[in-house]
């Protein structure tokens, strides 16, 4: 329990690695003061209502295309106006208020069952309803002027966000591919360092660290890029920014491919020069040629082309010498020319994104590379689907909606028989907190109460020393800009500022200066509710979810070796479509199970699992991927009748292999015993059927890869096995062990 108390208290201080968003608290701090200044001037009723509606719909806005942000901000406003009317007039009748509450906030809880978005609008709306039934009105007219002027504020800050700042519809686009090349600039840094003799774990630890944080840039930016072009007649732009995006999925594929190629090296091959000297001095030349595609990206002018010099040429010269002395292996040459292709490919990746980006602004250009595939349109299934496809008490959102609306209405309950001052604080704090999962929830409670606590007693300390009102206003300009330009670095954070702004804009407004305590004793009572709410009903802990996420993801490995296999037997490389539909299945399958690890990880538990198994299964199902995406880099295999036969027998051991992993993970039961996979590739050892094949004489590369991808499958089987052998005792997160992982 220490070490546990110890990982929440890290996880609560911890700042995420990015930047305020500066640019955004501004706007919400114009967004809410604004209107109150405009209120205040003219003597409007529901003052209170324009800031919210300000706050909310800024909030709302995360980016993207402005035709996604317009729908966004659009509907959250309508659905908040609706909720305040709503709430105003069930306030007066609280017979009424208790039911209606627990209809209405569960209802949009379950709005998640749209998306994140859709979650997010349902939260705010929520919230409204239950702020306005705490400030009930005196009749039909004021609930109507509530919802009114919460609609004049949200349509204060639409304007803010999407006419007042320059509108280019095509530049989130831009800055979400941009930020593709700079993740393969990052990646193709580090995979220079590691080459050059690093620590044997530094191969994992790369990645971990890369392939999952690239793969989530991708999927940002096809969703951006798939936002922005809906309903454009304008193509050309759109389908450059599309061979982008396909150029900087392509480079990071090589690089995986490449960095399964050197960590198969091992040490240096030569005594008198290592010849991949020349394939770090290529890595860091790859990752200049990123760096000069997010700037040729991200500007809007024509600029001149850069012309790297960087491709395999320099590892070939200094594999003619080493082979002139007779210093390389069979082996050795085989897989350092392997490296070689991969630059020369890599390189051509670059040539086809640099050629692009230097054409982005103007018009289409004859002889441009047209893309290989488009995007997948935004499909518009039947409102009523996702709704009978989560209709059960198995769907994690139900669950939560019911927890939430349960909640909620106990603490309108409390509300209305003890009456605290300010109660609507208790409710948003029970809405605020809770979240779909255990450990999400229990940090940010204590994320939620000690920045209370702290921007409780910093609220008590200026309105001692400050009560003039024009600086008190310009000071709550500052701390309104503060916290919400924190909300990305920390959750904690942003409850400081967000409480010390919204605690002296309720005494300025009231007049009365001890409201600080109120605000702390009210987020107590709402964080002990939501605890109480997320343990007692329903709750299903990640140990229980975890197993069905890293199946998917082994399942979804199988999926891609499978697209591998069959090209095999068909004598012909990989289709292009089939092998990048397969890899983005893995890779968001992959970064599914990684999520529930992290929540597994940050849930409050009494006894756990050896963890260092499920860390290896992770860890090692990437490692599986990451030697399929070399194997798949391959133009052609031998097509000798040997070859063929074993590679059949491999792939259908593998794949039965893959699938009884995957079925024992799920089903928690120990995996059968793996097929002799050395005999199926023939490495001379007798068979049922008779001799081995020789493989390794006619494809010796191709042997040495298929040996790699079945000790990535060995260490999946031990950790399974292990799984189920190790005691229930915590066991301290450390990195999987690197044994024979190569």
């Amino acid at each position: 329990m220490r070490r546990q108390l110890l990982d929440h208290a890290k996880a609560v201080a911890r700042f995420a690695p990015v930047k305020p968003a500066v640019k955004a608290g501004l706007r919400a701090a114009l967004a809410i003061f604004v209107p109150m200044v405009v209120g205040t001037a003219f003597n409007l009723p529901g003052g209170l209502w324009l800031a919210i509606g300000g706050f909310n719909t800024s909030f709302v806005d995360k980016g993207g295309s402005y035709h996604a942000r317009a729908r966004a901000m659009g509907g959250t406003a309508l659905a908040a106006a609706v909720s305040a009317a709503v709430g105003s007039l069930v306030g007066l009748y609280p017979s009424l208020s208790i039911p209606l509450t627990l209809l209405w906030v569960t209802a949009w809880s379950f709005a998640g069952v749209y998306g994140a978005a859709a979650n997010t609008t349902g939260n705010i709306a929520a919230t409204t309803f239950v702020i306005a039934v705490a400030l009930p009105g005196d009749g039909p007219m004021h609930a109507l002027v509530s919802g009114a002027m919460l609609l004049a504020g949200a349509a204060w800050a639409m304007v803010l966000s999407l006419v007042l700042w320059p509108i280019r519809p095509y530049r989130p686009a831009r800055k979400a591919v941009a930020a593709c090349f700079d993740a393969v600039a990052d990646y193709a840094e580090a995979l220079s360092r590691v080459s050059q003799g690093a620590r044997e774990d530094s191969w994992q630890l790369l990645i971990q660290e890369q392939h999952g944080r690239i793969r989530e840039t991708l999927e940002l930016a096809r969703t951006t890029l798939t936002a922005t072009r809906q309903g454009r007649v304008e193509r050309g732009r759109g389908e450059r920014l599309l061979v982008l995006l396909e150029a900087a999925d392509a480079m990071f594929m090589g690089l995986i491919a490449l960095a399964e190629d050197l960590e198969s090296l091992g040490p240096p091959v030569s005594a008198v020069g290592d010849p991949r000297a020349a394939v770090v001095v290529a890595l860091l030349d790859c990752a200049h040629t990123a760096r000069d595609l997010v700037r040729l990206t991200e500007q809007e002018g024509r600029t001149r082309r850069p012309q790297p010099e960087w491709d395999g040429r320099a590892l070939r010269d200094a594999l003619t010498d080493l082979d002139t002395r007779g210093l390389l292996t069979r082996l050795e040459r085989a897989r350092l020319l392997d490296v070689a292709r991969l630059l020369t490919e890599l390189r051509e990746r670059a040539d086809v994104a640099l050629d692009t980006a230097c054409r982005l602004p103007g018009p289409p250009v004859a002889g441009m590379p047209p893309p290989k595939r488009e995007l997948a349109e935004e499909t518009h299934p039947s409102l009523l689907e996702p709704l009978r496809a989560h209709l059960t008490l198995d769907s994690e959102v139900l669950r939560h909606a019911l927890r939430v609306g349960l909640t909620t209405t106990a603490a309108v309950w409390i509300s209305s028989i003890f009456r605290p001052n300010h109660s609507y604080w208790v409710t948003i704090t029970v809405l605020t907190i809770m979240q779909p999962y255990t450990g999400p929830t229990f940090l940010k409670a204590l994320q939620r109460v000690l920045g209370t606590v702290v921007g409780g007693i910093l609220a008590i300390a200026v309105s001692y020393w400050l009560q003039d009102p024009r600086i008190m206003m310009g000071l709550l300009f500052c701390t309104a800009a503060l916290c919400v330009s924190l909300i990305p670095l920390n959750y904690g954070l942003f409850t400081v500022f967000a409480t010390l702004t919204f605690v002296l804009l309720a005494e300025l407004g009231s007049g009365d200066w001890t409201l600080a305590p109120v605000r702390i004793v009210n987020t107590l009572i709402g964080g002990a509710l939501a605890l109480a709410g997320t343990f007692f009903l329903w709750q299903r802990s990640e140990e229980e979810r975890f197993p069905a996420q890293m199946a998917e993801a082994l399942r979804a490995d199988r999926e891609f070796f499978g697209v591998l296999s069959s090209a095999w037997r068909r004598g012909e490389p990989p289709q292009a479509p089939a092998l990048a539909e397969a890899r983005r299945k893995l890779g968001l399958a992959t970064i599914n199970a990684e999520a529930s690890f992290q929540r597994l990880l940050s849930e409050p538990r009494w006894s756990t699992e050896a963890l260092e198994p499920l860390m290896t299964l992770l860890a090692f199902t990437r490692r599986f991927a990451a030697v399929c995406t070399l194997l798949a880099s391959r133009r052609s295999v031998p097509s000798t009748p040997a070859v063929h036969e074993a590679l059949a027998r491999f792939s259908a051991a593998m794949d039965e292999a893959m699938e009884d992993l995957a079925d024992a993970v799920l089903h928690g039961r120990p995996p059968r015993a793996l097929p002799p996979f050395n005999a199926l590739i023939g490495w001379n050892v007798p068979t049922p059927d008779g001799p081995g094949l020789a493989l390794g004489q006619e494809a010796p590369l191709l042997q040495s890869q298929l040996e790699r991808l079945a000790r990535q499958m060995s260490v999946l089987h031990g950790a399974a096995a292990r799984r189920m052998e190790a005691p229930a005792s915590p066991v301290s997160a450390t990195q999987p062990s690197t044994n024979n992982m190569s």
